[in-house]
């Protein structure tokens, strides 16, 4: 076993799934189940992302899933021992949902002094997320983002960086088809992230949001980012694009 192996295996980290949200953009196929348990390829989506926490060392997972297919959850991924899991918890969230900083606060109770890896549900990265952990863990404090280049920044949160600091972070806007850097979906928190999230305020949509949350990192020059590459699917973004990442693991174990 390799050096970083040792030192990623080592620290006192916990993943992140966030598995809630309605999947409103992939009705009718989330009539019936949660958009996170469709199948990619031969397997659950939620069961690729979790894949992804693993392949970066990750292997003690929280999985905040929506209280109305909690069965269902827990059917597919059990005690995750069948994956590789270390250790796995799942923490209800109600199907209406209150923002993703919110939804990451009902984690604090199994953390303590630990570092944390957020993942959206719905985000598949080909290449994986090794090196974005990697980055993280040799990080002092602050918070990291996970970003790559796009042709079309469209209906995401375009990035504005120095080097490896991001200034600031865009609203999504989607008339904006311009090519740039954008955000991803995983983030990367030291425990004060707790505190933090605890000092937003709810936008107008009633939620607190992730960008506010990112956003003040950034404003106290704490917000680090590591850009990746390769294919990579917002599969609950709509219809077209949840089939695209199925027909990209048709044949894939």
């Amino acid at each position: 076993m390799n050096k970083e192996r040792i030192t990623a295996t080592s620290l006192e980290i916990k993943g992140i799934v966030l598995g809630g949200g309605r999947g409103t953009r992939l009705y009718p196929l989330t009539a019936e189940t949660s958009k996170h348990l469709l199948p990619i390829g031969e397997r659950p989506l939620i069961v690729r992302v979790i894949e992804q926490l693993l392949m970066a060392e990750v292997k003690d997972i929280l999985v905040v899933i929506d209280e109305r297919f909690a069965s269902q959850f827990m059917e597919i991924l059990k005690d995750g021992s069948h994956l590789g899991v270390r250790s796995l918890a799942y923490i209800w969230q109600p199907p209406e949902g209150k923002g993703l900083p919110t939804a990451i606060a009902q984690v604090e109770p199994f953390i303590q002094d630990g570092k944390i890896v957020v993942v959206c549900g719905d985000v598949l990265v080909e290449n994986g997320i090794r090196k974005p952990v990697e980055d993280f863990l040799k990080q002092k404090k602050g918070a990291r983002l996970t970003g790559i280049w796009t042709d079309d920044t469209a209906g995401y949160s375009p990035l504005e960086v120095e080097q490896d600091k991001v200034i600031k972070i865009m609203p999504k806007d989607n008339n904006n088809h311009f090519p740039g850097l954008i955000d991803l979906g995983i983030y990367m928190y030291h425990p004060d992230v707790f505190g933090e999230i605890r000092r937003l305020v709810p936008s107008s949509r009633g939620e607190t949001e992730i960008w506010d949350l990112n956003q003040r990192y950034a404003n106290n020059g704490e917000l680090k980012l590591t850009v990746i590459d390769g294919w990579w699917c917002d599969v609950g973004g709509s219809i077209e694009t949840y089939l695209k990442a199925y027909k990209r693991y048709e044949n894939k174990k």
